[in-house]
């Protein structure tokens, strides 16, 4: 499995648990810090902390994803930047399904069924009337 985080891009085996009550690849990805790119067959994932980090970075700074990938690019490999596989499409997918899932845990519907009406998910602007 490839695995982004924020000291570069990593290829690591991985053993997912077997066992009769063993939860699916996905959930057991999710209990070790890992952001899995598809739910039915995960070939990449990314750590919380580089979805975190850019998301910091592309609210507050303004950076886009493509810049914020050639960055990883190039912390795992200066030398040889085409031999460091291409995930910027997954990083653009997962990156919007944080954002999403970030969004539901602040305005709390992480824990609730209920989906969220038109403007739950809006933030309070004071200036606005």
């Amino acid at each position: 499995i490839t695995i982004v985080d924020k000291s570069g891009v990593h290829s690591l085996s991985i053993c997912y648990c077997h066992c009769p009550s063993a939860l699916s690849r996905d959930m057991q990805l999710f209990q070790a810090g890992l952001f899995p790119a598809s739910f039915t067959r995960p070939k990449t994932a990314f750590t919380f902390a580089i979805l975190d980090d850019f998301l910091l970075d592309n609210l507050g700074c303004g950076t886009s994803a493509m810049n914020y990938y050639s960055k990883i690019h190039r912390l795992t490999s200066s030398i040889f930047p085409l031999m460091v596989p291409d995930c910027y499409r997954e990083l653009m997918r997962a990156a919007r399904q944080w954002r999403q899932c970030k969004l539901y845990k602040w305005h709390g519907f992480a824990h609730k069924d209920d989906q969220p009406k038109d403007g739950d998910l809006a933030l309070f602007c004071p200036a606005c009337p």
